[in-house]
């Protein structure tokens, strides 16, 4: 059988620049994002090739980035965000998201943000951030432990 080449989460990044220095924001989990999609335009007509839908490509979409984390007040890169999203209008920004293999997700963003404070839980904050433009990907070959 052969060994799974798949790589875990654990070490995973989202940093936020503020100014000119991309700071980490503590304790992220349960990152999912971006989803890249693609708008079309149906051009269907009566004498389409067997009935079937005609479509052409129109605009792209990186769609959103979204995870939670701990809520750690203080801490520099969950603060840049809360400062983000109370300017008016909302400030976009720079974002990374990089793995443990140094690959990277890099695009510019809108942050928003939701609390979530249990009785006996952990206080986390969710974060969604709408972006805005393309995302670079850059990928590093994973190594074999």
């Amino acid at each position: 059988m052969a060994k799974s080449k798949g790589i875990i989460g654990l070490g995973t990044f989202v940093r936020i620049k503020d100014g000119g220095t991309f700071l980490p924001v503590g304790e992220p989990h349960d990152i999912s994002g971006p989803q890249i999609t693609q708008d079309f335009v149906d051009f269907t007509h009566m004498q389409s090739p067997l009935g079937f839908k005609e479509q052409k490509p129109t605009f792209k979409s990186s769609g959103t980035v979204t995870f939670n984390v701990n809520r750690v007040p203080g801490d520099p890169g969950q603060e840049a965000l809360i400062e983000a999203t109370n300017e008016i209008p909302t400030g976009i920004r720079e974002f990374e998201i990089e793995f443990p293999s140094g690959s990277k997700f890099e695009f510019k963003a809108y942050p928003g943000l939701s609390f979530s404070v249990p009785q006996a839980e952990k206080f986390e904050m969710a974060v969604t951030l709408t972006i805005s433009g393309p995302v670079k990907m850059t990928y590093v070959k994973e190594v074999e432990p």
